[in-house]
């Protein structure tokens, strides 16, 4: 059956604003750090396992979730994600304790994890690889907006009516989200012949080009794995320093907090076109030693600065997200792709796991803003760890193997 492009289009907007709403709660509850400290009585290490454990949790599952995703179809777990993220939410909102609110922050944690692999084997199959970063990069951008939309409702609404607010208010949207499914083809039927799939990920691979595969993947996982504990350790305690070390109220950090997503945005957008244009892995580089540029901005200047350099570096961090989740499509192969994202997302949930804890030991043995010099110094090292991956060769699609202009 050949697909036309409204379709096509179609299937690629429904996964870009389904990752709108899987995302409004993922980092609202970092952005509230300093007030939930207050609120629970919690100290700098307690406030950071309520940022841990719901990652090691997902962490637990991602690996078995990952082969299922390869026999599950991808939409009905879409929709078990988005309603697990509404309920979340719900939960969050009712939370009265340290402990309920722990157990919500762990649904939030799992409707994420969820929801990427079968999404992302989504987009993979949609486009062929000349297409793919551009894809991840919509796709990517819906995230981010949904990364900013939360900690910025939060700084709107906390202070007239409370942060629980800002939970329940998009309970509700995110509900009715999965309404945009329904159109949405199965998986199986993308992957048809007409789409160009078989030839750029199926085609026959020797043993030795087999393993500089893996050896890329691997390369990717470590050198994000390692950049990512500087990035988690700076966002679960960036509020905290803007409260305690900057003066900011509350209210205004959770903005600056979701503003730094906001710019995002536009990196997501625009990281695909310049991962087509330098290279995946080149532009990868770039982004990783400019982001420790910004960080040591943030370090050193003054406010209007840090808040300037703290938008210039949510740039940079979503430029990456397209050219990562494309060179994923690269490494693997398409009947296992369900599975290469499962453990591609492996990253984010150990290194959110662990950088908290790490953070924690770091201000309690310094102070806070010695968090920078170590977020600087991972970043410089990732970016190393990218430098030894080889660029994947470009496979030229038959031309009977095209998107359908019908």
């Amino acid at each position: 059956m050949v697909r036309s492009h409204h379709e096509i289009h179609w299937a690629l907007f429904t996964c870009t604003i389904t990752h709108v709403f899987v995302h409004v709660f993922t980092f609202m509850h970092m952005a509230l750090m300093p007030v939930l400290m207050e609120e629970f009585s919690l100290s700098i290490f307690e406030s950071g396992l309520l940022v841990s454990i719901p990652l090691v949790l997902s962490v637990s599952v991602s690996i078995p979730y990952g082969v299922l995703t390869d026999r599950i179809e991808p939409k009905q777990l879409m929709v078990a994600s988005l309603l697990l993220s509404g309920f979340s939410g719900l939960a969050v909102s009712q939370a009265r304790d340290p402990n309920t609110l722990l157990v919500a922050l762990v649904l939030v944690s799992l409707s994420s994890t969820l929801y990427h692999p079968p999404v992302l084997s989504i987009v993979s199959e949609l486009f062929p690889q000349s297409w793919r970063n551009r894809a991840f990069g919509i796709h990517g951008a819906g995230g981010t907006s949904g990364v900013a939309i939360g900690p910025i409702t939060l700084g709107l609404v906390m202070e007239r009516f409370g942060w629980r607010f800002a939970y329940l208010v998009w309970t509700l949207p995110i509900f009715v989200s999965t309404l945009f499914l329904v159109k949405l083809p199965k998986l199986s039927k993308m992957a048809d012949d007409d789409l160009g799939q078989k030839v750029d990920l199926e085609l026959p691979i020797e043993s030795g080009y087999s393993r500089t595969l893996i050896y890329g993947y691997v390369m990717l996982l470590l050198a994000m794995s390692i950049k990512g504990v500087g990035d988690q350790g700076i966002s679960t305690y960036m509020t905290t320093y803007l409260v305690s070390s900057r003066g900011l109220s509350g209210s205004i950090a959770s903005i600056i907090y979701g503003l730094n997503s906001l710019v995002g945005i536009l990196g997501s957008l625009s990281g695909g076109y310049l991962a087509d244009y330098v290279g995946s892995r080149r532009w990868m580089i770039l982004a990783y030693l400019a982001s420790a540029v910004v960080l040591a901005g943030i370090y050193l200047g003054p406010i209007w600065l840090l808040i300037a350099f703290y938008l210039i570096g949510g740039y940079f961090g979503g430029s990456t997200m397209a050219p990562s989740s494309s060179l994923v499509a690269d490494f693997s192969p398409r009947e296992r792709r369900g599975f290469a994202y499962a453990v591609f997302m492996l990253p984010f949930s150990f290194v959110g796991a662990i950088s908290p804890i790490i953070a924690a030991e770091i201000i309690e043995s310094y102070n806070i803003s010695a968090l920078f010099p170590f977020a600087i110094f991972v970043s410089s090292v990732s970016a190393l760890f990218l430098q030894l991956i080889a660029e994947t060769p470009k496979r030229k699609p038959d031309r009977r193997h095209r998107l359908s202009r019908d």
